[in-house]
């Protein structure tokens, strides 16, 4: 029976699509231009019906990855859910969406993005780390209304992925600098009363407490020297490294040490915030009031794909929000307007910025009731997002389950950057909701999606490019496990179980669809869709070219000598 209320699903299909969807019946509806009617299924899929005998049923698994990964906008002869995704394209990245960001941010990426030549998405999430690392951990949001025990501050992990040419360091240097000053001046600060208090006797040592190391950004990776700014920086730090390499070297070097697993466990840590204590030989107990840590690196591709293939499993990368950078021109020589100078009294009035009052009394930040509403229906999204890519990317859908997080820090980040004053306004409004919603969804998840295809998109991946291959260069209109395991070196690996849930990956990618069991047959077959050979006609022809050639060097190599 058709929903009664809107159904995440089916808004799935309209934002990607475009058109409408009808409530409570979805006759009528416009899908990539064509009239048809939705629906959800009896089983909780999703239904397309374009005419009377052509009804196209999204399984839970291929509806959404065709939605968010296929279907590109210049092929509209086959916009539909029956195109296959194009495993060899890469994924776009979108540029900066407009009207989402705050306007400081959005102006300041902007501007300095054209005077320098840049991905202006770089600058705009960049500035956001620092935003977010500038506001004091004290101003918390409670996510829910009814739960007073999950608590968000401003702490987030951006990445931006780029060859030198991007001009990572520029990027993170233009945005970095405001918070950068406020860093020295407390650095200053503490080595002037560090250089009196050395002055003083012993005795007026032991009734005075030692100076505060307070810092706003840390560069050392060195897990005791950050415990040693931690102690005294509750409210978080930034910590920026031009390269990313070196602090997952940091860990991977020690991987398998007592050392390395700890220090894993201290990164771990720094990104949810909270009190630790560690017990350090030679330095005895330390105790870190909040162990909380805002990140800004970037890396190049190259080196972030070995990281990744080699790194433990443990949801340290997941945290990370990628953002793969476009390629940098030629600046501009311009005037510039106030927008750089706005950026850094904003960085400076959000560190000194205060927790929210009601009268005299410290308070937590809250959803307004429509901004719930927006909160619910992003929980319900991100559950259903993990669900649908789990059997696809276990990294992928292990970093999407981390959106419930990274919405709300969004949130406290656009809430209180938008805040004027010292004090920010209690209740979140339903639109710092929305255009969170939005920059995660729009933009983030974009990214995501182009980051994880770089380093394989699949759990599988290079099987299921050899199995498509194989596909192709055969022009076979259905395979079976058995088949899947004759190809090449890397089909010839697989085993059954390998083999199978390669084909059901690309099953979710379009590419097959699963065929009923005939007597004696104890493993699946699957049928090659309707548009596999018609679309990558040109690929068939040089995937056979390839696997021709593979062939004569091996003869060749065989018979040599």
């Amino acid at each position: 029976m058709p929903s009664s209320k809107s159904n995440p699903l089916l808004d799935a299909v309209v934002e990607h699509f475009g058109g409408t969807i009808d409530y409570p019946y979805v006759k009528g509806s416009t899908v990539a231009g064509q009239t048809c009617d939705v629906y959800i299924t009896a089983a909780g899929g999703l239904a397309v019906q374009t005419g009377a005998d052509q009804t196209h049923t999204f399984r839970d698994l291929g509806r959404f990855v065709r939605m968010t990964v296929g279907l590109p906008a210049d092929n509209p002869k086959h916009a539909n859910d029956n195109q296959p995704v194009d495993l060899w394209a890469e994924r776009q990245r979108p540029s900066l969406p407009r009207g989402v960001l705050p306007p400081v941010i959005e102006s300041f990426a902007r501007e300095r993005a054209e005077q320098m030549g840049v991905d202006p998405g770089g600058i705009a999430v960049a500035s956001l780390a620092v935003a977010a690392a500038a506001i004091p951990d004290r101003i918390k949001l409670q996510v829910k209304q009814h739960d007073e025990h999950w608590l968000e501050s401003a702490r987030l992990w951006f990445a931006l992925i780029g060859n030198p040419s991007s001009k990572k360091t520029p990027i993170i240097s233009n945005a970095v600098r405001p918070l950068r000053q406020i860093d020295s001046a407390l650095v200053r600060r503490y080595l002037d009363e560090a250089s009196v208090y050395m002055t003083l006797e012993k005795k007026e040592k032991a009734k005075k407490p030692a100076p505060k190391q307070q810092r706003a950004i840390i560069e050392d990776v060195t897990v005791e020297s950050v415990q040693e700014v931690l102690k005294d920086s509750q409210d978080g730090v930034l910590l920026l490294r031009d390269e990313l390499a070196g602090w997952f070297a940091s860990m991977e070097r020690y991987g398998g040490t007592k050392s390395g697993g700890s220090d894993r466990a201290f990164w771990l840590e720094s990104f949810n915030g909270g009190p630790t204590t560690t017990n350090r030989i030679g330095r005895g107990v330390v105790h870190i009031p909040n162990l909380s840590v805002c990140l800004l690196g970037g890396i190049q591709p190259e080196p972030i794909r070995a990281i990744a293939a080699d790194m433990h499993d443990d949801g340290l990368l997941q945290r990370i929000l990628p953002v793969v950078l476009g390629g940098s021109e030629v600046g501009r020589d311009e005037p510039v307007t106030a927008a750089a100078d706005d950026y850094a009294g904003l960085i400076e009035r959000l560190h000194a910025m205060e927790t929210p009052k009601a009268g005299l009394l410290d308070v937590r930040l809250r959803f307004s009731e429509e901004a719930q509403v927006v909160r619910a229906e992003m929980e319900e999204r991100h559950h259903t997002m993990v669900q649908t890519w789990e059997t696809i990317s276990k990294k992928l859908s292990a970093h999407i389950g981390k959106y419930d997080v990274f919405f709300a820090r969004l949130v406290v980040t656009f809430h209180c950057i938008e805040s004027g004053g010292v004090n920010p306004d209690r209740e979140v409004s339903a639109d710092t909701a929305r255009r969170a919603a939005s920059f995660l969804h729009s933009y983030l998840f974009k990214h995501a999606l182009a980051f994880y295809d770089m380093l394989g998109l699949s759990d599988h991946h290079d099987a299921v490019m050899a199995v498509a291959g194989y596909i192709l260069a055969h022009k076979m209109d259905s395979i079976s496990v058995s088949e899947a395991r004759r190809g090449d070196r890397v089909m010839r690996r697989m085993d059954e179980r390998q083999a199978a849930e390669v084909l059901s990956q690309l099953d979710a990618f379009g590419w097959l669809d699963p065929l009923p069991l005939q007597r004696n047959e104890t493993s699946p077959r699957y049928k090659v869709r309707k548009f596999v050979h018609t679309l990558f006609e040109d690929r068939a022809e040089a995937e056979s070219e390839r696997r021709r050639a593979v062939r004569d060097a091996i003869r060749e190599a065989a018979t040599s000598g």
